[in-house]
């Protein structure tokens, strides 16, 4: 079921409604593509040659080699696809011509809840890995795409956050070193723009889609794997917190939105309104979906004392799409088909 609901997906993004013909024959390198989010940006290039010839070249920059071959199995022996080993806060040795750089390499999901324990870590890979693939980029003449975070918006009580709003960020809680820098990575992209490059930021909210490890900490994976696992959901608190979902294939193709028609020097916000749901709402709508009834939604209220990350989270973090639908970008998939896919991609009878 998972490799239809992947194949699908490919071609859904292959199939996106944008301007393909600037990315005719180049060079795309993607950054951090082992993560579950940048490797549908390798799938869908790939599908797009399968499809319509196009004969783009994705170079796949992974720091894991053995996860990569799993990831990209099917991908090795294809001459469009070159999988390069390497960590961007290092040298990176890549002698062809690169058109563009998509910058997804970030530590995320369960990374950002443990800032405490891997400041520095996190903060080198945001900031010096920015910085090392915006040189590349700068060598090349490429276009490039950072992925930021709407965490960088930082405390902020909001509707519904625009990208001009800016929140306060405390440097001295290693708690914000997440948010603080991809902030930064923001400036410096900022910083390179102001000297000729063409650099473009997106701030996704959280997305849905398959290819996500079990134990990565997000919401709509933690509710998957407490089904399969124990047939029900427990909530850490009350559920009231709300947040804003969208499926792979709408972020990535809002991606693609911002790469192709976007302005320099200017972010965006990847989310849609229809995807916003409390906590509580996501556990039902997750529960009532599956066809092995009942699955119990209950609340560990102690939680919310003791797991930091749930004590200090925000009580809504969701954004506007205004902006990104200025650019002709519309969502396709619902908050429920979009739990039917993931579900049904890791393999839960809906």
């Amino acid at each position: 079921m998972n490799k239809r609901i992947l194949e699908e997906d490919s071609i859904t993004i292959a199939n996106a409604p944008i301007h393909w013909n600037k990315f005719h024959s180049k060079t795309i390198l993607i950054a951090g593509a082992n993560g579950y989010v940048p490797q549908y940006f390798v799938h869908g290039f790939l599908m797009r040659n399968t499809l319509y010839h196009e004969n783009i070249r994705v170079i796949a920059l992974c720091r894991n080699e053995e996860k990569a071959k799993q990831r990209f199995k099917d991908y090795l022996d294809r001459p469009d696809f070159y999988l390069y080993i390497g960590d961007v806060t290092e040298e990176i040795k890549i002698s062809e011509k690169i058109d563009y750089i998509i910058n997804a390499a970030s530590p995320a999901g369960v990374c950002t809840t443990i800032s405490t324990k891997i400041p520095k870590q996190i903060f080198l890979a945001n900031v010096l890995g920015c910085h090392k693939l915006l040189q590349l980029a700068e060598q090349n003449q490429a276009e490039f795409l950072f992925l930021s975070s709407v965490d960088t918006y930082g405390a902020l009580q909001t509707e519904r956050l625009k990208e001009e709003d800016i929140g306060i960020l405390d440097p001295f809680n290693v708690r914000t070193t997440y948010a603080s820098s991809k902030r930064a990575a923001e400036n410096l992209c900022s910083c390179y723009c102001h000297e000729g490059l063409v650099c473009k930021i997106v701030r996704p909210t959280q997305i849905m889609g398959g290819g996500i490890a079990s134990d990565d900490g997000r919401l709509h994976i933690d509710f998957i794997s407490q089904i399969l696992n124990t047939g029900r959901i427990v909530l850490k608190g009350d559920g009231s917190h709300f947040r804003s979902f969208i499926y792979i294939t709408d972020a990535i193709i809002g991606m693609l939105y911002v790469i192709t028609e976007g302005n320099a020097n200017e972010a965006y916000n990847i989310c849609t309104e229809s995807g916003e749901a409390s906590v509580l709402e996501l556990a039902r709508l997750m529960a009532g979906l599956t066809k092995k009834q009942p699955i119990e939604v209950t609340y560990n209220m102690e939680t919310r004392k003791t797991d930091p990350a749930v004590k200090y989270a925000a009580s809504r973090v969701c954004a506007s799409s205004e902006k990104l639908r200025s650019l002709g970008w519309k969502s396709n998939v619902s908050l429920q088909d979009s739990c039917l896919r993931m579900m049904r991609y890791y393999g839960i009878d809906c």
